[in-house]
């Protein structure tokens, strides 16, 4: 069977967020979850693109707290009772990216405290790095969003 996804994601991809949200549309994102490790991905298409076709910083950074923010929420101890919301985000253009490109977004958290959350990460396109980011989580109890 053929794959119609035009993104065309790598084995082990998917979509969590079936419905419109900043992350379908932008994206959509992907996700791949391994034993230990979540990784994002999305393919960089047209309207990633800046004046210089290239891929626009500003899509680079949204992915990084997508990404980020999806991999801590792959090692919350209760996911479904916590969110976390981006108190800060730090990024470092390294290289850029061209149309067709899968990109892929790994972090570490580094330090899950009472009230915060702090996360290293960095974009690759293959074994290119695009992007070294940082983000800082602000933990929350679910209930106060619903």
């Amino acid at each position: 069977m053929a794959n119609d996804n035009p993104d065309n994601p790598p084995p082990g991809f998917r979509v969590l967020y079936e419905q419109e949200r900043f992350e379908t549309l932008i994206g959509p994102i992907y996700f791949r979850d391994d034993e230990n490790l979540r990784v994002a991905g999305f393919r960089v298409q047209k309207k990633h693109l800046n004046g210089l076709k290239s891929i626009h910083g500003g899509m680079l950074t949204a992915f990084a707290d997508a990404g980020l923010t999806g991999i801590d929420w792959f090692h919350r101890e209760n996911p479904k009772a916590e969110a976390c919301v981006t108190i800060s985000l730090n990024c470092e253009f390294v290289s850029s990216a061209q149309p067709g490109d899968w990109l892929e977004c790994h972090g570490e958290v580094v330090k899950r405290g009472r009230s915060m959350v702090f996360i290293q990460g960095r974009i690759v396109a293959g074994d290119r790095i695009v992007m070294t980011c940082s983000t800082v989580l602000k933990r929350m109890p679910r209930e106060i969003f619903e």
